[in-house]
């Protein structure tokens, strides 16, 4: 119930929004805007002069906003997700965040963007595992994509696996137009990634890269489940494996 009537009160023009929020246990700034956007949110905290821009789908299990931070217009998150926005950190237009509910996913998932960092629009990401971006970081141009999960089939037959990994985008990085990023990687601080880039592996060394060349990776169903760690949670449609890192 909290959920619809914070979307049914969201929808009011004006700073009337911002008493019913409050009402039922939001934590709104009198100094925050929220414009004509559908907001279904189990809780929701907006810091001074954060907003929210018109035409937004929002529908989270938590949305907090930090000062200065912005949504602008018609963009779509739906899912078990929680979307942290640090300070001055900026979302475009036109980006889809989304992640499947139960039983195709486990647990929740967070997104995580740094003081300073920006989202052009037009881009995608995938949230089956958490994705973050450190400070002043860029996501430019339009039509990159972030998938944290993937497939890989047998040689024959019907059995395959999915594999999960969170994606970690560090500060001062700078996203090229077009760019993919593949399930579990991790960008170290003061990188640049020239457009059109498929990015597959760590970037650890700080500099330019640009697009790799395509090449064969042998790979085989039996050796890939070896080298990851199956989830346990039960009721899953597939057999789901991640490839994340433990954390230094």
């Amino acid at each position: 119930m909290k959920k619809f009537f914070t979307a049914f009160f969201a929808l009011f023009p004006s700073k009337i929004p911002h008493l019913f929020l409050k009402m039922l246990g939001h934590k709104i700034s009198w100094k925050s805007k929220i414009g004509f956007s559908f907001l279904f949110v189990n809780m929701l905290e907006l810091e001074e002069f954060s907003k929210i821009g018109h035409f937004n789908f929002i529908k989270l299990d938590i949305l907090k906003m930090s000062k200065k931070s912005v949504i602008k217009n018609l963009n779509y998150f739906k899912g078990p997700i929680k979307v942290f926005l640090k300070e001055k950190s900026i979302v475009g237009r036109l980006n889809k965040f989304t992640r499947a509910y139960s039983p195709v996913n486990y647990d929740t998932s967070s997104l995580k963007i740094g003081t300073g960092t920006g989202i052009t629009h037009g881009n995608f990401f995938d949230l089956t595992c958490n994705i973050s971006f450190g400070a002043h970081s860029q996501v430019a141009g339009i039509g990159s994509q972030f998938w944290t999960h993937g497939y890989i089939h047998a040689k024959e037959g019907s059995d395959r696996i999915r594999v999960d990994g969170d994606i970690h985008i560090g500060s001062n990085v700078y996203i090229g137009t077009k760019c993919l990023f593949n399930p579990g990687v991790n960008i170290a601080s003061a990188i640049n990634i020239g457009g059109n880039s498929v990015i597959s592996k760590d970037l650890i060394k700080s500099g330019m890269y640009a697009n790799q060349p395509l090449r064969y990776i042998e790979m085989d169903i039996e050796k890939t489940k070896s080298k990851l760690k199956k989830v346990s949670t039960k009721g899953l449609l597939d057999d789901v494996y991640t490839k994340n890192k433990a954390k230094k």
